[in-house]
């Protein structure tokens, strides 16, 4: 009788119109229902609404209100959290195509068919990249994707390197070469191979891309920075150039390296390999005893000769006179190292001084077996022969930011402007909170002075005084580097201009400031500034090489201690995050990031409270943990098909 009824219809559509309307993203949970996050609240989403959603999802939706019960309905797609993905093939009973899609929170089997240009026969588990073609709520037909690549079996042994890969849409081959390399450049090259011009590098390291040397001179120093060039053997228009520029970076990974150029150029004809005569960019530059630049810097093209390839720890081990420790071949070495021991410390107590310097933290890197299996994970600091590199670096890449600035005009520059101008606010009254009440102000802390002296006072702090909580609290008002065409400050540096020319092998930019200074050499007059384009691309590339290792390293780290669960090992910790249903926390010996869920904290949920604006949980009203604590964890699960390393804490 009302089935039909046209009346009846429009009452119920004048009720669904009339109830509030809001614009959130899903959130499914570990059972049927999910919720609807919005700005400032949170709405149930039933089980039938569920149905045509996918966790992260983007909607419309109405709100029903029941006593304090608040219900969404959903109404339209504003975004679906999954366009391109990455999933794995299941056979349902047997035959029907399906994907289960590589998401913590989509637990969801997708229906699928397969792209007519996949050739490969595909296997139950087999890694794919997948397309979502049809949303109930868009198009009203239940969920559906087109499998559009292959990836690799379930079994391949590199499967978390070539997942990770495909995700982020990073190449895993590297870039085609040419069959000749001729030399392009036809400005006469310096011979400077009687100068006895040193790497220092990993053993393992084949794409040697600078060699130095330094001299004792009547005022002070003079530094020579050897860069490889391998534009020296790119045209501009070539496939080459055409890749580097897309891929921008060399990505390391554990296991291998993929990278930016063709083989035969990154680790043999560029490479600075010891003995053999090689095409560089050179730049001289001129100290006082202090580390004070006192003379305009020299760039030249040359033809220069590394006497030997030096590897980082023996020669930490030698300067550090350790017990059995390596020692220099030839008297001329040994005055090169004793010459950058000396160099180093008054460049480290300049920048000290004039500008910022990095806080000590380990890298860690994976020891893997011919299976690519994870046998160890080592925790390494940076020591002295790595702060000669990079002090020397560090120089070279600020006179090359002033020449650029001043000789031509533009370049690529590395910038980074402090504190969000969003967060600025929140930064003073936190610091004034902290630190010294009214000493900050917004105003001063956008000044690159009045940051370093900020980032100065929270180093020179005691260590009673928790400067890990004040850097952590910190990071979350600061903004992104970026890279610009004119010279800007690098407040994270504490300088007032950087650009990267020292590593033309493994970064397009520096490829790119080479071209420049090249043409200025040249003696041309104009120069083109790069493109936005090319910067946003190496912007976005940079922050996904950077997922990629971090999603390999997470893999990795399941991998190596679902071996140790049933031990249930306990580890030193450092607090990173605090949220409403969980504590993170970074593993000191390894570095792998462990999740601590709220419910093994507190027994019942109302006692448990995340401060998220101090980073802070309070349980029964007490202060309890905040970010940077060291806490002692134990290991209770490994889930490998979510990356997820879980534990407790131990008081």
């Amino acid at each position: 009788m009302f089935q039909n009824n046209p009346l009846l219809a429009q009452l119920k559509q004048q009720i669904h119109d009339a109830k509030p309307k809001v614009e959130g993203v899903v959130r499914a949970t570990d059972k049927a229902y999910g919720f609807l996050e919005c700005d400032k609240e949170s709405f149930f989403l039933p089980p039938s609404a569920m149905k045509k959603l996918m966790h992260g999802d983007k909607i419309f939706a109405s709100i029903t209100i029941d006593g304090d019960k608040k219900t969404a309905e959903p109404d339209a797609l504003i975004e679906p959290m999954l366009t391109r993905f990455i999933g794995r093939i299941n056979f349902h009973k047997g035959n029907r195509l399906q994907v289960f899609v590589d998401h913590p929170q989509i637990k969801t089997s997708i229906d699928a068919k397969i792209a007519k240009s996949i050739e490969q026969k595909l296997q139950q588990g087999d890694w794919v990249v997948a397309q979502l073609t049809k949303h109930p709520l868009r198009d009203n037909h239940f969920f559906y994707a087109e499998i559009t690549q292959f990836i690799c079996h379930s079994d391949d042994k590199l499967a978390p390197w070539w997942v990770t890969l495909a995700r982020y849409e990073q190449p895993r081959h590297p870039v085609n070469g040419q069959t000749e390399y001729p030399m392009l450049d036809d400005i006469p090259r310096i011979n400077l191979t009687n100068l006895h011009f040193v790497t220092i590098d990993s053993a393992s390291t084949q794409d040697m891309d600078d060699a130095l040397y330094l001299e004792r001179s009547t005022t002070g120093w003079q530094l020579y920075v050897a860069i490889a060039d391998p534009t020296a053997y790119i045209s501009e228009d070539s496939e080459i150039e055409k890749a580097a520029s897309q891929r921008c970076f060399t990505s390391y990974l554990p296991a291998f390296n993929i990278p930016m150029l063709p083989r035969e150029l990154a680790d043999d004809l560029c490479s600075l390999t010891p003995n053999q005569t090689k095409a560089a960019l050179v730049c001289r530059i001129e100290t006082d005893n202090s580390g004070n630049v006192i003379d305009n810097p020299e760039f030249m093209l040359a033809n220069v000769q590394s006497k030997a390839k030096l590897i980082y720890d023996e020669v930490s081990d030698y300067i550090e006179c350790l017990p059995n420790a390596w020692q220099p071949s030839d008297e001329e070495t040994k005055q090169q190292i004793d010459h950058f021991y000396i160099f180093t410390q008054a460049r480290i107590a300049w920048r000290r001084q004039h500008g910022l310097l990095f806080k000590e933290t380990p890298d860690y890197s994976f020891e893997l077996d011919n299976n690519n299996k994870v046998v160890a994970i080592h925790a390494s600091f940076r020591r002295i022969a790595n702060q000669i590199v990079e002090e020397a670096m560090i120089l070279a890449n600020i006179c090359a930011a002033e020449f650029l600035q001043t000789r031509i005009g533009c370049g690529i520059f590395n910038t980074h402007s402090g504190f969000d101008p969003k967060f600025i606010v929140s930064a003073e009254v936190f610091l004034n909170s902290q630190i010294d009440k009214g000493n900050y102000s917004a105003e001063q802390l956008q000044t690159l002075d009045g940051y370093c002296q900020m980032r100065r006072t929270i180093a020179a702090l005691s260590e009673n005084f928790n400067n890990d909580y004040l850097e952590m609290r910190l990071r979350r008002f600061l903004t992104f580097a970026t890279f610009k065409t004119e010279q800007a400050p690098h407040f994270g540096l504490g300088l007032t201009g950087y650009a990267t020319w020292t590593s033309p092998i493994r970064k397009y930019s520096d490829m790119v400031n080479h071209r420049l200074i090249k043409a200025f050499l040249r003696g041309e007059t104009t120069f083109t500034p790069p493109s936005q384009e090319c910067l946003d691309r190496m912007q976005i590339t940079r922050r996904q090489n950077r997922l990629v290792e971090r999603d390999i390293a997470d893999w990795l780290y399941c991998r190596f201690l679902a071996e140790k669960i049933d031990a249930k090992p306990v580890f030193t910790a450092t607090i990173r995050d605090i949220s409403r249903s969980n504590i993170r926390a970074n593993i000191n010996e390894n570095g792998a990031s462990i999740f601590i869920p709220a419910s093994t904290i507190c027994e019942r949920k109302e006692d448990y409270q995340a401060n998220l604006e101090e980073l802070a949980l309070y349980v029964q009203g007490k202060r309890k943990y905040q970010i940077g604590d060291q806490i002692q964890v134990q290991l209770t699960e490994v889930r490998e098909d979510t990356r997820s390393i879980i534990g407790n804490i131990i008081d």
